[in-house]
């Protein structure tokens, strides 16, 4: 069953967050998230699920994070490197840990992938496959809590 939909969008009558609660992931690497806006699949986005769905040669891939170019240009610290000196470029650095860098760049990566340019306080939750998979390559240090995804704040000026 392949359930597409628009980013954060929950189908009618699924269940999404809560405790141990993954009944909504289609590719079996999606991990419980805290609320229903996080807890999509890679295969329910159609932009996400292109990315596996027009690999050349067609391999039998379940999952966006087994795809040859998620490791490539999402999870590879050489590569987070450079996007990461573009992005500090462009806004200016993070106060942020290496991991923590590592992983707001890793995310951006993914975006753009899936999406191409978005444009400035246009922002679209991940799958949590996709978290998941950056969450596990860099970890946060210490207590392991996570900020999570949150919507543009319109009324600033950033």
């Amino acid at each position: 069953m392949q359930l597409h939909t628009t980013f954060g969008a929950v189908p009618e009558g699924r269940e999404r967050a809560g405790k141990g609660q993954l009944s909504w992931c289609l590719c079996g690497e999606c991990q419980p998230m805290t609320s229903a806006v996080k807890s999509m699949c890679c295969r329910e986005v159609d932009p996400f699920w292109a990315l596996v769905e027009n690999l050349t040669p067609r391999l039998d891939i379940t999952c966006l994070t087994l795809h040859p170019g998620f490791e490539a240009c999402c999870l590879n610290p050489f590569v987070l490197q450079i996007a990461y000196m573009n992005f500090r470029q462009e806004h200016g650095p993070l106060q942020a840990s290496r991991h923590e860098q590592y992983r707001y760049t890793a995310y951006r990566q993914v975006i753009r992938w899936a999406y191409g340019v978005l444009g400035r306080h246009i922002r679209k939750p991940l799958p949590s496959c996709v978290v998941s998979a950056i969450r596990r390559q860099f970890p946060e240090e210490g207590a392991g809590i996570y900020k999570g995804f949150e919507w543009p704040h319109f009324g600033d000026d950033q």
